[in-house]
């Protein structure tokens, strides 16, 4: 079966590096890394924005070169996109929906996005949540079978965050599939159920969330001060990072841990946790050093004896 969208060693440089990926019916895949690490310029790329250097990109069995138009079937809603500021939410709405000849938008979408209050507002007058809600409801209200997505949660509060989750979610079931860029690796966790993780504009690894925690070949982790000398512990795995200092192992090794540490660090309570994506992401992303990160292995050995 053909992917809704096939992306083959795409190149802009310095951003993007030979980035390849696809995204399958019925799925919902997060490109996923820090601010900085080539998502955006991705995004431009496949929506037309900027031209890639090198590469293939086909979306739903169209390939689409520099200056070509995207494909019908396809929506996109990119950070800092707007309409006019005069122009009321329920206008919009109105006016995509005969753009592309459909009904509008699902009650369902309507609900999940909390746009009912918004339909008599401008967008002059919509906070950036409110906002950002609005127009990925204007991506959605053509029926597309692929929708791609920039960031669209990043740095909202709670409420537009969830909501805005929640909308992604059912795109799995309503809509053909799903491709997002996300700098958070929490949220990706939630949403995906494919992750692809960038590093430095090139794919450091690929996989279902579960699937790239269980590379860590650990069970549980522990954060600790930078500052504790922990390069003598016994059964753990040591990832220094910045603020923090991370200790990979079972929880025996790491209660044996605390039990070294707890003199050089007073009262503090410690806390074991199961692994996350974000962990798995520092790890994979760390340049291993013999006395810091023993037992770390390269992430092609990882990915080899996944």
């Amino acid at each position: 079966m053909t992917s809704l969208l096939s992306v083959t060693d795409l190149s802009r440089s310095p951003s993007l590096e030979e980035v390849s990926f696809t995204v399958e019916r019925g799925e919902v895949v997060c490109v996923v890394g820090p601010p900085g690490n080539g998502g955006t310029t991705l995004m431009e790329c496949l929506v037309g924005a900027a031209e890639p250097d090198a590469g293939h990109v086909e979306m739903l069995g169209v390939t689409v070169g520099p200056g070509d138009r995207r494909p019908p079937g396809l929506a996109a809603a990119l950070r800092g996109e707007s309409v006019p500021g005069r122009m009321k939410v329920g206008e919009a709405l109105r006016l995509f929906s005969r753009l592309y000849g459909t009904r509008g938008l699902p009650r369902r979408m309507v609900d999940l996005l909390d746009l009912e209050p918004l339909l008599s507002r401008r967008f002059a007058r919509l906070t950036d949540g409110q906002r950002r809600r609005a127009m990925l409801g204007l991506a959605l209200v053509g029926n597309p079978e692929l929708v791609l997505l920039d960031d669209p949660a990043a740095g909202l509060r709670e409420g537009s965050r969830g909501r805005i989750e929640q909308a992604i979610g059912e795109l799995r079931a309503g809509y053909g599939g799903v491709c997002v860029v996300l700098s958070d690796l929490a949220q990706a966790e939630r949403l995906a159920d494919r992750v692809v993780l960038l590093r430095a504009g090139r794919v450091l690894a690929e996989g279902t969330p579960s699937r790239l925690i269980r590379l860590l070949g650990s069970t549980y982790v522990m954060g600790v001060p930078p500052h504790l000398r922990v390069d003598r512990l016994q059964g753990v795995r040591v990832l220094p990072c910045g603020a923090a200092t991370y200790l990979y192992g079972s929880r025996e090794a790491l209660e044996n841990a605390i039990q070294e540490l707890s003199p050089m660090s007073g009262d503090r309570v410690w806390s074991i946790r199961p692994p996350t994506l974000r962990d798995a992401y520092l790890t994979l992303s760390a340049v291993p050093e013999p006395a810091a990160l023993e037992g770390v292995t390269e992430p092609a050995a990882l990915e080899a004896s996944a």
